[in-house]
């Protein structure tokens, strides 16, 4: 067919389209705002916006959008004379306004770049009220996407800042709001014209607090021909040192980009190809789902300039195939800061930069020294410059280096649970670094590290120092906030019971550093800040070092003049250099457990020690566990007099170091003590139903029905899997939920995940990961133990309180829910369901994307949840040990 006839019939398929289009879309249609040139892909100029609206910190994850009380962004009208309300704007409405972007375009795909300013609202008056939280706003911008072909066309959709949009009927929750960019949403692109509603989102600690207030994103699509694809950007292999790799995985993004089910059979290198080096066997991807495919290196093949792969799979019903991509080496000096990587506790694969300790220095090759942790900001690439040079300044310090990636810009999750844990995974990973490179330099002492951090890093200090203080040498934040709701406040959240609210900001109160400063007492703390940081003020760190002066522990504080957020050298400062040559030593004297502590405890399981006490249980996870300890010389020898609230089970275990270790101890108001001198260690400790404390007399306590280990904590205990999430669906409707949240859960966290049909749960069960189930209408789950509190019936949903009433909610259009269930040996699933697809879709939202939102461990809601948020609950809350619905929690 000649080109110009090709054009004549994409001209009339366009026609048709107009025509064919909404009533509402139609008006905007008539203005040049649809521009056809060379490309056959191409955004509309211009635009509709609606907005401003208000927007609480994290709120989306929840819903809370305004426009759904009026039926959805699809079922709205452009008319200008129809006014929608909102607190933001002048006589409380708002109502639809023209916006022109900037497009460009090209052969392969289109771009536009959308901004949003209402220079008109008065944000300096509200910041002065409600600080940064008030110039957090939402609003709706919708435009076309032109395709001229005359069939339907594969794209890759990248969202950046972008959190939740439409493309024609397709909703898509997730997208890429830290623009990653490393798993764009695969979307299908009808002849003609297709309507792009975008939901813009402010967020002030990913876009800035500048005045006045702009949401800025970018949408980009790539028409795609090949079925699947390997992903550039997306192959991760270790440094070379010394010839080969410094360590044996590897691991490649790989992308389904059509309408089959695609598996991967093996990927073998050039050199060698009669031996696969994927790990483990085939490997499935759904249609649009992208993973991290782990290779296993040979050492050896490092000393080539590249790798050349070869991958070869089979589309579902279809005959084999194969591609081939490469991946560079880069090469480096065994005493330079390199990459090095390893797995994830999830099985993934992530990486650090390591600097070994120098051999040209004064300590002994023999000698062990301690790992010195350095944990990045948000938005900071572990493998930069930037952080390689960090500790340029000072190439004698007695230490490993360890900057870990924690698998995003972001650390995961701020270096909580997900980034927590590739924390805990790069540490352990030097020793076996040490034999894979034949070191022959100091030895390393993993049980003690020194962790310091700037920024976000300077928060994940906090963290990792009040969950492990007795791990913990010295901490060192520069720049760090106190906590996330310290940062950018939770104001303006929609209205809520306030028992919904209490339960959100207990979910977040394992984040919440203010609390927790008693287990900081006697830790060696250096604060540091700029007077003029603009980014993360000066009082976050001045409030941490009020509040550990409160609890008798006096920091060390360097506040620096005229300083803003970051400097060169801000990590190598003097005040920086004498805590890290002060305090990284493993030889430690013994320490003699102070006579009075405090150790408090949230509910997590990425809680340590604290003199060798550690808390299996809390009785309650409404509120946090506490432990007052005061140390007496009795004639019996040493007493420990424990006074405890809301603990359920603890043991100790004293490590040598430590002396004034107790001969005997006694709980509470009991009047006489436990013997447990001669006693084996640990020692372990119940509190009985009857509220007295007794021995633990069962070795084998953990069983299905308590709560234990990995299990603890709220919702976003789920990403503590020992393997690749096994996500499991019901139905065809239930796997567009499934694959979104693989998606996002590789987009956001960098996770491994295989999308398994309801048939294959049985195998699921077996594997040693989690699950998450995603299910429709009256599905029956398999029963674990046998009174779990939240049971399916035909046409109803049953929750039974701690105190026995049975709470009956009664299906409905849009009802859906999340709760936690458990697995054998500490694993855990996660229960996704929906009375209809509207109740599934509002259900997913809930999977973890972004951190802070507050998901406690169940959450049931109505059709209101779309614009009240979390006020659209119907019932939230928390299991207890016993996996009972708590006290505290929200039932009908």
């Amino acid at each position: 067919m000649g080109s110009w006839v090709w054009a004549e019939v994409s001209i009339l398929v366009v026609l048709i389209q107009l025509v064919r289009a909404s009533t509402w879309w139609s008006d905007a249609s008539t203005q040049k705002g649809v521009v056809v040139g060379d490309s056959p892909l191409t955004f509309s100029t211009c635009w509709k916006a609606l907005g401003p609206f208000r927007l609480g910190t994290r709120e989306s994850v929840w819903g809370a959008d305004p426009i759904e009380y009026y039926g959805g962004i699809r079922n709205t009208t452009s008319n200008e004379d129809i006014h929608y309300h909102s607190p933001l704007a002048a006589n409380a409405t708002v109502q639809w306004e023209n916006r022109t972007y900037r497009t460009d375009t090209s052969q392969e795909g289109a771009i536009v770049g959308l901004k949003l300013q209402y220079a008109d609202i008065d944000w300096h008056f509200a910041q002065q009220i409600y600080g940064w939280s008030a110039i957090q706003f939402q609003a709706w911008v919708i435009g076309e996407l032109l395709w001229l072909g005359s069939a339907s066309q594969p794209a890759l959709l990248y969202t950046d800042n972008i959190l939740e949009l439409w493309v024609g009927d397709d909703h898509i929750f997730g997208g890429d709001f830290y623009s990653f960019r490393r798993a764009p949403v695969v979307i299908h692109l009808h002849p003609g014209i297709n309507v792009v509603r975008v939901r813009l989102l402010g967020d002030i600690r990913s876009m800035g607090g500048r005045l006045p207030p702009n949401l800025q994103a970018r949408l980009e699509v790539k028409i795609v021909q090949d079925l699947l694809a390997v992903d550039k950007h997306g192959v991760l292999l270790p440094d070379v040192v010394r010839g080969h790799f410094c360590a044996p995985f590897g691991s490649v993004t790989v992308r389904n980009q059509g309408g089959k089910w695609v598996k991967i059979d093996r990927i073998a290198t050039s050199h060698d190809f009669d031996k696969s080096v994927m790990s483990g066997g085939a490997i499935w991807l759904a249609p649009g789902q992208s993973r991290p495919v782990k290779i296993h290196l040979d050492f050896k093949a490092g000393s080539r300039e590249s790798i050349n792969f070869r991958l070869e799979y089979t589309p579902k019903d279809s005959t084999p195939s194969h591609l081939t991509f490469a991946g560079r080496t880069s090469h480096a000096d065994v005493s330079a800061p390199h990459k090095v990587t390893f797995l994830h506790p999830s099985g993934a694969v992530s990486y650090a930069i390591l600097r070994p300790p120098s051999v040209n220095q004064s300590f002994q090759a023999s000698e062990d020294v301690p790992v010195l942790v350095n944990l990045h900001g948000a938005g900071v690439e572990a493998d930069s410059v930037f952080v390689r040079d960090m500790f340029e300044e000072i190439p004698e310090l007695p230490a490993w280096v360890l900057s870990p990636a924690g698998m995003s810009e972001w650390s995961g999750d701020d270096w909580h649970t997900w980034g927590f844990a590739d924390t805990e995974a790069a540490i352990n990973m030097i020793a076996q670094w040490t034999e894979n490179n034949e070191w022959r330099g100091p030895g390393v002492c993993l049980d003690k590290v020194l962790v310091a951090g700037h920024s976000n890093g300077g928060q994940g200090t906090w963290y990792f120092s009040t969950h492990q203080p007795e791990r913990t040498l010295a901490a060192a934040a520069a720049s760090g906030y106190s906590s996330i709701e310290n940062y950018v406040p939770f104001h303006l959240w929609q209205e809520a019971d306030p028992l919904q609210s209490a339960i959100l900001q207990t979910a977040r109160g394992n984040y919440r550093h203010e609390l927790l400063v008693d287990n900081l007492v006697g830790l060696p703390i250096l604060q540091q800040h700029g007077s003029a940081d603009d980014n993360v003020p000066v009082y976050h760190s001045r409030l941490m070092n009020a509040l550990l002066a409160q609890v008798g522990h006096q920091a060390n504080y360097s506040e620096i003049p005229g300083w803003g957020h970051w400097v060169d050298g801000s990590m190598t400062t003097r005040s920086m250099k004498d805590l890290y040559f002060n305090h990284l030593t493993c030889k430690t004297a013994r320490k003699q457990v102070p006579s009075r502590f405090s150790f408090v405890v949230p509910n997590s399981h990425d809680m340590g020690s604290r003199h060798g006490v550690f808390v299996d249980q809390l009785l309650s996870p409404d509120r946090m566990g506490k432990i007052d300890v005061v140390i007496t010389e009795t004639e019996r020898g040493v007493q420990w007099q424990l006074k405890t609230t809301n603990i359920r089970r603890l043991r100790f275990e004293w490590t040598h170091d430590l002396t004034n270790t107790a001969d005997e101890v006694r709980f509470d108001d009991m009047l006489l003590p436990f013997d447990i001198e001669g006693q084996a260690r640990p020692s372990s400790f119940v509190k009985r139903d009857t509220n007295i404390w007794a021995k633990e007399v069962l070795l084998k306590w953990k069983n299905l029905e308590q709560r234990s280990g990995r299990q603890r904590g709220v919702l976003e205990s789920i990403l503590r899997s020992a393997g690749p999430f096994q996500l499991v669906y019901s139905s065809e409707v239930a796997l567009a939920s499934a694959t979104q949240a693989s998606r996002n859960l590789y987009q956001y966290y960098g996770a491994d995940s295989s999308i398994l049909p309801w048939l294959e749960y049985p195998n699921a069960a077996e594997e040693d990961c989690n699950i998450i189930i995603f299910a429709l209408g009256k599905t029956t789950l398999p029963k674990r133990i046998p009174r779990f509190p939240i049971v399916i019936e035909d046409d109803r949903l049953l929750l039974t309180a701690c105190n026995g009433r049975i709470a009956s909610i009664p299906f409905a259009p849009g009802l859906g829910g999340v709760w936690l269930r458990p697995l054998p040996n500490e694993r855990l699933e996660l229960v996704v369901w929906g009375f209809d697809s509207n109740g599934l879709k509002q259900a997913a939202r809930l999977v973890p994307t972004l951190t802070g939102a507050g998901q406690p461990d169940f959450v049931i809601f109505d059709a209101s949840a779309r614009w009240k948020g979390h006020g659209g609950a119907v019932a939230m809350g928390f299991f207890d040990y016993r996996w009972r619905i708590s006290a505290g929690s929200y039932l009908p």
